[in-house]
Formats: structure tokens, C-alpha cells, sequence
């Protein structure tokens, strides 16, 4: 039987097959590029055609936690659309049990699970629940200065301030000027411009090849208190509806606000859709502090996340319900989370042996690739659309 997971490495960038191929984190980046197989795969498992429907956040793994100034959840809404609910619980669950520190047989640990579904069911069925569990295990790890402007970060050349500047675009390009038109236009904000101007720009990629263009707005007066503006502004995933995954809405912008709303209220920043020569775009601005959650986890703080994202989720399931009430999800997880465990564990089994035949077939191709630890591939200029 042909693996749903496998990849020809034939077709794929350098770039894909260098994070493929890194010693420490390849298996996770090849599960990361799944979701919509494995969400193919969760319906052929599932029992989804009686499954209550919520508008899901849709791809929420643990790399897509993100912990900044106004608080914690997930982000990354790309592949927010309407689908059965457990969706999300399996997909989360899935990366936290790749994620663990010591990993053996089973999938997660019992306590890990109960933390996990007592979280969700307060998400879910306490009204108008605003509060979110800190993770401080992971906010004591080091000292951080909350309050550090977006003039130092562009001065300390952090991530996507290095981003910027590997591809840069001239400020005065009309495609670049036009890009950040529409985007102000759409939150009715064009009257920034009478006190900014581009002062750098350049293009980047996705960590899955979606292209965006990174902005920085510094004021016209060089001597005013204004701190820099970084946006970014990146273009779309439109993914083909299906019997069970559909987007509710006409704009993939949009699908991504409303998913932020749900799902992490208040953490994105100045966030903006729109349309330009035909792509869609969804814009926000870049936070000076931003952490994610990169390493392996021990079991207490596999529990920290697993209480927070399950209440995070059983939030936005609570108030996306479509045509069910909340009592139909509790009675579908009590039936079914057994089931959820072992198609979790037997699509994460699947997808690493997918992983495993793609380093095979590189190694049996003679493949020459940089497994270096930190080797961090240059991205691709990348072309933009003319008129």
C-alpha cells in the first residue's frame, strides 16, 4: 500500500530538502508540510460525517504557539476553514508527541491527555472564557525585555529584519507602493502616510514558500519620537474546498482575521486584507518580541501546553459551533478520544516512515545536501508580479 505521506525529493527546492534533511529537526518540518494529507488521511480514520462542524484554526501545531507582549496562543491561520472539530485536537496532539523529550511507544502520556481534554472542555463550555493559562515554564527561561522598541529590534537585525534585507526591494518600486496602499487602505489608516515613509523593504519567503513583502515605515521628521513600523505582508494559502473542509468566507484575508479573533485575540497586531493583480494578501504588523517553542519538552511541560491549547481551542470551537451545540462536541470527545489517540499515533507513524522513504530515495539519488545543524539555507529572490 503506497504511503499518503511519501514526497519525491526530485520535486522539491534545495531549500525544502535541507530542512528535510536536518539531523535535528527534519522530521518535524516534513510533518509541518502534511496538514492538508493529513487531514485526507483523518477523514479516511475518522468518523466524520456525524462530527459537529466549528470553524477551525486548522493547522495548530506546537511551532505555531507564539508567546508575545499581549499574551499566548496560536497563530499562523493560514489554514483556518470550517471542518469537524477534532481536527484540531488530533493535529496539536500530533505535534506534541513528536515534540516530546523521550519519546517511546506510546503517543502522549495519560496525565498529558487528561491536562489536555480538561483544558478543552473549560474552553468550551465556560461562556465568554477571555483568560488564558501563562506558560510561565517558559517565560522564566530568560530574562525578556517586553518593552523593546521596533527601532532596536531593526537595529539588532533580528529574524525578519534579516529577512528583509537578504532580498531588498528599491522603496520607490510602484508594485511595493501600491502593495502598501491597498493595505492600509483596507483598515482605513492611509493617513499614516502623511508622516511615513518606506525607508527599506525586501522580499521573503514562508517557512513553507508563501511570499511576502517585509516593510519597514520610519517618519517623515527625523526628529520625531515615532518608533518604526515593521509590517508584513504575505500572500495567501487557498486551499480547494472539500466535502468536509470548506472556507466560510469570500476573501482568504478575511478567513485569517476571523481565525484570529478565535483563536488569539488581541496578539496579532494591526492586522489588514486585500487584493492586488489578482492575489490575495493578509497583512499585520511584526511584533518587537516574539518567542516560539522550538525545543524538546519534558512531560510537565508537555501538560503546561497541553491545558493551554486545549483551552485555547475549546474556546474557538465554542463560539464557531456550526448547526450542533456544545453538549453534541462533549459527547462526540467522550465517545471518541480513544479513537482520536490511535489515529494520531498511527498517522504520526505514517508520516515519520514517509520521512524515512525521502532519505532514502535522497541517499539512493546521491543527493548532495547540508545536514550542518545550523545551517540556515539563503532564500531565493524572489520575483514579484508585473503589471
Amino acid at each position: 500500500m503506497t504511503n499518503i505521506f511519501q514526497r519525491n525529493p526530485l520535486a522539491d527546492s534545495l531549500l525544502s530538502i535541507q530542512n528535510f534533511s536536518n539531523l535535528q529537526r527534519g522530521y518535524f518540518f516534513y510533518f509541518r508540510t502534511m496538514c492538508l494529507r493529513m487531514q485526507t488521511r483523518f477523514v479516511e480514520l475518522a468518523d466524520v460525517k456525524e462530527m459537529p462542524q466549528v470553524f477551525l484554526h486548522g493547522n495548530p501545531h506546537i511551532e505555531n504557539f507564539a508567546i508575545v507582549k499581549q499574551g499566548a496562543g496560536m497563530v499562523d491561520f493560514d489554514r483556518s476553514r470550517l471542518g469537524p472539530y477534532a481536527w484540531d485536537i488530533v493535529r496539536f496532539l500530533c505535534s506534541l508527541s513528536l515534540k516530546r523529550k523521550k519519546r517511546d511507544d506510546t503517543f502522549l502520556s495519560s496525565r498529558v491527555l487528561q491536562y489536555f481534554v480538561e483544558g478543552y472542555k473549560h474552553g468550551l463550555c465556560v461562556v465568554g472564557n477571555e483568560s488564558y493559562k501563562s506558560l510561565s515554564d517558559f517565560l522564566n527561561l530568560k530574562k525578556i525585555d517586553w518593552n523593546i522598541s521596533t527601532n532596536d529590534y531593526l537595529k539588532k537585525d533580528d529574524k525578519w529584519a534579516k529577512k528583509l534585507r537578504q532580498n531588498p526591494i528599491d522603496v520607490n518600486d510602484d508594485w511595493l507602493n501600491n502593495l502598501l496602499k491597498c493595505y492600509l487602505e483596507s483598515r482605513k489608516e492611509l493617513y499614516l502616510l502623511d508622516n511615513y515613509k518606506i525607508e527599506e523593504a525586501g522580499h521573503a519567503l514562508g517557512s513553507l514558500g508563501n511570499q511576502r513583502a517585509l516593510l519597514v515605515l520610519a517618519p517623515k521628521n527625523i526628529e520625531s519620537n515615532l518608533d518604526r513600523i515593521l509590517l508584513d505582508l504575505k500572500t495567501v494559502y487557498q486551499d480547494n474546498d472539500n466535502q468536509y473542509f470548506k472556507n466560510p468566507v469570500q476573501h482568504h484575508g478575511e478567513r485569517m482575521i476571523l481565525a484570529s479573533d478565535l483563536y488569539a485575540p488581541n496578539l496579532e497586531e494591526n492586522m489588514g486584507f486585500f487584493t492586488y493583480q489578482g492575489q490575495e494578501y493578509w497583512g499585520r504588523k511584526v511584533p518587537a518580541v516574539a518567542i516560539k517553542i522550538k525545543g524538546y519538552l519534558s512531560e510537565m511541560r508537555q501538560i503546561d501546553v497541553a491545558y493551554c491549547v486545549g483551552m485555547q481551542l475549546g474556546r474557538g470551537h465554542q463560539l464557531s459551533i456550526k448547526n450542533n451545540t456544545i453538549n453534541d462536541i462533549v459527547t462526540n470527545l467522550n465517545k471518541n478520544m480513544i479513537d482520536f489517540v490511535r489515529i494520531g499515533k498511527q498517522m504520526n507513524e505514517e508520516v515519520l516512515a514517509g520521512h524515512q522513504q525521502y532519505l532514502t530515495q535522497l541517499s539512493q539519488q546521491k543527493t548532495i545536501i547540508n545536514t550542518t545543524k545550523n545551517t540556515k539555507p539563503k532564500e531565493n529572490q524572489i520575483k514579484k508580479k508585473k503589471k
